[in-house]
């Protein structure tokens, strides 16, 4: 197997880069399987099975599982981070990053499950790690839309006397969107006509929001 040929054994010295490259498979493999069953239905046992690899091994670079799917939400909160920086770089207008901000945010958040699956659930719920990187994730998000927003007024297009609190407030509004969606659901696939639905929902609220913004 591919994996066998990747790893060396746990006593053996080891560079950065080695290791870099161990714990990037460990992620992406584990990403894969928490995405599927989410973390209270996987074991470190099944990761370890589908890395061919001993659960102590794969303990010997997570020692628990929080910790591993910590890593992985990171992983994906990053992906996502540098996908809109990608697709918004080069865009000055306002209110078509706004725009753009939304559909690469809902798009992606469509195939990236486990922050999808994180940030649904209740806080109650989740140990302190995971709150804590919902928190982080939310106020890299929320300086995204907050340069947005002060583009705008710099442009004299907005009309904001807060951005930081709009920004929290537009946020709040779309995680709302996408919760009206998936509430009631028993797993957090999202079906096309349900995506559709969402697009068209999320659309249409962006539309009015800009239009409340914009200077009269």
């Amino acid at each position: 197997m591919l994996y066998l040929h990747l790893f060396i054994e746990m006593n053996k010295t080891e560079s950065g880069s080695e290791k870099s490259i161990k714990v990037q498979l460990i992620i992406e493999v584990a990403q894969r399987r928490f995405g599927l069953y989410g973390v209270e239905k996987t074991s470190m046992q099944e990761i370890a099975d589908d890395l061919k690899l001993s659960k102590a091994f794969l303990y010997y670079y997570f020692p628990d599982k929080e910790r591993l799917y910590k890593a992985v939400v990171e992983k994906e909160q990053n992906e996502f981070l540098a996908r809109i920086s990608e697709k918004i770089l080069n865009i000055q207008e306002p209110e078509l990053l706004l725009r753009e901000y939304v559909s690469t945010r809902l798009s992606y958040f469509r195939t990236l499950l486990n922050i999808s699956r994180l940030r649904l659930e209740a806080y109650s719920d989740l140990k302190p790690v995971f709150r804590e990187t919902i928190s982080l994730f939310k106020e890299k998000e929320k300086e995204i839309i907050v340069r947005i927003f002060e583009k705008g007024v710099s442009k004299g297009i907005f009309s904001i006397k807060d951005p930081d609190q709009t920004a929290s407030l537009f946020l709040d509004l779309l995680k709302g969107l996408r919760i009206s969606v998936v509430n009631d659901k028993k797993t957090l696939f999202i079906e096309q006509k349900e995506y559709d639905r969402l697009l068209e929902k999320t659309i249409a609220f962006t539309d009015i929001f800009i239009k409340g913004l914009k200077i009269k």
